[in-house]
């Protein structure tokens, strides 16, 4: 279902061990979709779960996968990026015929 680059599973160990309590799991959800068919993803850490979670383990990280979401993270690859000002995690879905927001209302 979910795909990690080798860099973004480091930093995710990385931030996990330094930030979270050892029951917390990394949520990835949608936070919402547009008229064009674009998804917006997001991660957090978080120990919570509800009925219809899926938990996944992927590279040596827990991650939890909303039932609402999960149609819409099949597939999605998860990376890391350095940039000038500090690095970021990108999430993609290869499925997703956009690729990103196209319609210019939910930019």
């Amino acid at each position: 279902m979910i795909n990690v680059s080798e860099r973004a599973a480091s930093e995710i160990i990385r931030f996990v061990e330094a930030n979270a309590d050892p029951d917390d799991s990394v949520h990835v959800f949608v936070q919402g979709t547009c008229g064009c068919g674009a998804a917006h993803y997001g991660m957090g850490l978080s120990a919570e779960r509800s009925d219809g979670d899926s938990l996944l383990e992927v590279s040596g990280i827990r991650f939890v996968i909303d039932a609402e979401s999960a149609p819409y993270l099949e597939g999605v690859e998860i990376d890391y990026t350095d940039e000038a000002m500090g690095g970021s995690f990108a999430i993609r879905n290869p499925n997703q015929e956009t690729g990103s927001c196209e319609c210019g209302s939910c930019a």
